[in-house]
């Protein structure tokens, strides 16, 4: 059952990956008050596409040194965009870093991965911090800082007693999130604030009962740039949370009512995983959290997802039927918002299909993207999707 466990999680929780949710502007006032919302499994679904007022496509350059799977933790920068990619069989392409620039034009790629003390073992987080590359690998519990052209700058090594699920910068110090990790190999919380120096600082959310300590394998990003903080997410949890002014808050709680697997059960074991294909209830959640709406996801037991789209003026609920990929890892891929739009990495198969159903007048195109490039490339790309109002 574990090793079911862990590869269904490794090849489903692809779908709910990279910086989801960052917010680059001001919310409206009184958006970001703590607010429940139900997502009812028995709602009926409405079309994806039909949701949709216009999108916007980017490709991304397909060069020999540029051949892309799966995106995932990808980041905004000011004249472009830095990411990683989906796990290849025979291949290292999930530890290298990839730039491309604002038209999807290949910038550059680097890739440290290695066993030396300039290089890294995997990636769990990725973000740019002062023209510098900065990784978070988990093995080793280290943050390594390279240049944009792969040169190795400085590596900093958390204290022996922390090692942490997810983590990010925050004014003078670090927010990270615990994934079950304990604090001194005793103490178990749910999020640490770090200072200057990665000492801990604070401990928030305290366990009642010790969970067993194993690391959860997940690609969710849970420590997400949000407006001058952070949101802070964890797995198997139904709450996100808001780090803000050294204060953390709950920001938005989804209501599965009956159908959330984890209500009254101890935190995960070994003991319940059988459980969770037998009672096909909700289990694991992906969200990202918008100017205007919350994009969120539902894992029902081992057999498939439901996807949300939520007002968050009005606290209205649409349960969505999604595009549908030629296989289950080519459904939409969502990757965050930027403003009022959501984006998304989709295969080049599938874009005709999309586009299809949709009117002319609601395609656009980044400056040097063509449906025909798109269709003669494997990359995939890079769709923005505004949604239409929501209807009273």
């Amino acid at each position: 059952m574990k090793n079911k466990l862990f590869g269904f999680l490794m090849l489903t929780l692809v779908f709910s990956c990279a910086e989801k949710g960052g917010v680059n502007d001001k919310q409206v006032t009184g958006l970001d008050d703590f607010k429940s919302y139900h997502l009812d499994l028995d709602l009926p679904k409405e079309n994806f596409i039909d949701m949709i007022e216009s999108v916007e496509l980017m490709q991304l350059e397909e060069t020999d040194e540029s051949l892309l799977s799966t995106i995932r933790k990808i980041n905004r920068l000011d004249d472009g965009f830095v990411f990683h990619t989906d796990k290849k069989m025979g291949t290292n392409e999930h530890t290298t870093i990839y730039f491309f620039d604002e038209n999807g034009n290949f910038k550059n790629k680097i890739n440290r991965q290695g066993q030396g003390p300039e290089e890294y073992g995997s990636i769990e987080s990725l973000w740019m911090e002062n023209g510098l590359v900065a990784v978070y690998s988990m093995p080793k519990s280290v943050i390594y800082r390279h240049t944009t052209e792969g040169e190795f700058v400085d590596s900093r090594k958390l204290p022996d007693q922390l090692r942490v699920g997810d983590i990010r910068p925050y004014k003078d110090g670090y927010v990270a999130e615990m994934n079950y990790l304990p604090i001194n190999d005793t103490s178990y919380y749910k999020f640490a604030k770090l200072d200057k120096d990665l000492k801990l600082e604070k401990a928030f959310l305290k366990y009642k009962d010790a969970p067993n300590g194993m690391w959860r394998p997940t690609n969710y990003s849970t420590v997400i740039p949000y407006q001058d903080g952070v949101q802070l997410f964890r797995v198997f949890s139904d709450t996100i949370y808001a780090y803000t002014n050294d204060k953390l808050a709950p920001l938005v709680h989804f209501d599965f009512k009956e159908d959330w697997f984890w209500t009254d059960r101890p935190e995960p074991t070994s003991e319940v995983w059988q459980k969770v294909e037998a009672e096909n209830k909700a289990w694991v959640i992906g969200m990202a959290i918008g100017q205007k709406h919350i994009y969120a996801d539902a894992l029902i037991g081992y057999s498939h997802w439901e996807y949300f789209l939520i007002d968050r003026m009005s606290g209205k609920v649409k349960r969505m039927e999604m595009p549908k990929g030629k296989s289950v890892s080519e459904e939409f891929l969502y990757l965050g918002w930027e403003k009022d739009r959501l984006m998304f990495s989709v295969t080049t198969a599938d874009v005709p299909n999309i586009l299809s159903a949709l009117d002319e007048n609601q395609i656009n195109y980044r400056e040097g993207t063509t449906l025909e490039k798109i269709e003669s490339s494997e990359n995939p790309v890079l769709m923005w999707v505004k949604f239409k109002e929501f209807t009273k």
